[in-house]
C-alpha cells in the first residue's frame, strides 16, 4: 500500500511548482496591446488621431546581438537573431524631447493616451514598444534590461542627437508602472555616463516586481503568497529596488499615483519613491494614472513648467 502522506506531499509540491512556473511564464509573456487592442478599447489607433499632434512618423530600431542599432528598412531586413522595436516619433509644441515608456502588458498605443497631457511640454516625443509588448517580438525582461534597449533606440530615433545634453531643451523621461522602473534605470545610466536628463516623471511606480505581481494575482482571485514571491525572486533576482535607484537620480522627479490603484497602491507608490514629492489623486485607477484627473494634470503642468 502506497503511503498517502508522502504521496500527497509530492503531489502538492508538483502543483505548487507548476503554479509558480505558470506565474513566471505569464509575467514574461503578457497579452499584446496592439492596433486591435486600441480599436477594442476606443483609444487612438495612431498619433494622427491624437488632438494637437502636428506631425509624426513611424520607425523601428533593430537591436543586434553585438549591441549595434540600425533603422530597419525593407532593403535591410533584420536577421533571425535580431529584435526589432517599433516606435512613433511625434512632433510636439514645446521644447526639448520626451521618451514615454509604457507599462507591463501595454504598448505605444497606451502611451498615446498620455500624450495629450504632454504635447505642449516638448518639441519631440518618442513612444516605443518594449520587448515582448505591442508589436515588438520576444519576451519581456519585466523592466530588467529595457533601459539598455532604449539607450540604443534613442540614439537611432533621435538621429544621433544623444547624449541628452545634445538635445536642445534637454530630455525628459516619462514612465508608467513598469515603465517607471525602466525610466529610473535609464536616468541613472545616462547620469553615470555624464549626460543627465532634465527631469523624470513616474506614474504608478512600484519598488520591486513582487508588488504588482502579487496584487494582480489577488485581483483575479488567485493565490499569491509564496508562489508569487518565488516567481518574482527568480525573475528579478539581483535587481535594484526603485527607491535605491532613485537615490542615485539627481534630476527633479515627479510622482503621480491613483487612489483607486489596486496594482500599485498609494502606499506602494509612497514606499517606492520617498522622499520625492508625489500626488495621489482619489478616484483614479492604475490604468488611468496620467490620463485622467484634474489635480494630476495640474501637478504635471506645474512640474514641467518650473523644471
Amino acid at each position: 500500500m502506497i503511503p498517502l502522506v508522502p504521496l500527497a506531499a509530492v503531489a502538492a509540491g508538483a502543483i505548487a511548482t507548476t503554479y509558480t512556473m505558470a506565474i513566471a511564464r505569464e509575467a514574461t509573456r503578457p497579452r499584446r496591446a496592439t492596433y486591435a487592442w486600441a480599436l477594442a478599447h476606443g483609444v487612438a489607433a495612431s498619433p494622427a488621431e491624437v488632438p494637437g499632434v502636428r506631425a509624426w512618423r513611424e520607425g523601428s530600431t533593430t537591436l543586434h546581438a553585438a549591441g549595434r542599432a540600425m533603422t530597419h528598412t525593407a532593403h535591410a531586413p533584420p536577421s533571425a537573431r535580431s529584435i526589432v522595436l517599433p516606435w512613433w516619433f511625434v512632433q510636439g509644441q514645446g521644447a526639448g524631447a520626451m521618451l514615454v515608456i509604457h507599462g507591463w502588458g501595454r504598448s505605444r498605443w497606451d502611451s498615446l493616451r498620455r500624450l495629450p497631457w504632454l504635447l505642449e511640454h516638448a518639441a519631440s516625443f518618442l513612444l516605443p514598444d518594449l520587448r515582448g509588448h505591442g508589436e515588438a517580438p520576444g519576451t519581456t525582461s519585466i523592466g530588467h534590461s529595457d533601459h539598455l534597449d532604449l539607450d540604443q533606440v534613442m540614439a537611432n530615433a533621435f538621429n544621433g542627437s544623444v547624449p541628452p545634453a545634445a538635445i536642445d531643451g534637454g530630455l525628459t523621461l516619462v514612465g508608467h508602472s513598469m515603465g517607471a522602473m525602466v525610466a529610473a534605470r535609464l536616468a541613472v545610466l545616462l547620469a553615470e555616463r555624464g549626460t543627465p536628463i532634465r527631469r523624470l516623471v513616474l506614474m504608478s511606480p512600484y519598488d520591486s516586481l513582487i508588488v504588482p505581481m502579487g496584487h494582480r494575482l489577488r485581483l483575479r482571485g488567485l493565490p499569491a503568497g509564496p508562489f508569487a514571491a518565488t516567481a518574482a525572486w527568480w525573475l528579478a533576482r539581483g535587481e535594484e529596488p526603485l527607491h535605491r535607484t532613485l537615490s542615485r537620480v539627481q534630476c527633479p522627479v515627479l510622482v503621480l499615483g491613483g487612489g483607486l490603484d489596486a496594482v500599485t497602491t498609494p502606499s506602494d507608490v509612497r514606499r517606492a519613491t520617498a522622499p520625492h514629492d508625489g500626488l495621489i489623486e482619489p478616484g483614479i485607477d492604475h490604468a488611468n494614472v496620467g490620463v485622467e484627473g484634474t489635480a494630476s494634470r495640474e501637478a504635471l503642468n506645474a512640474f514641467l513648467a518650473r523644471t
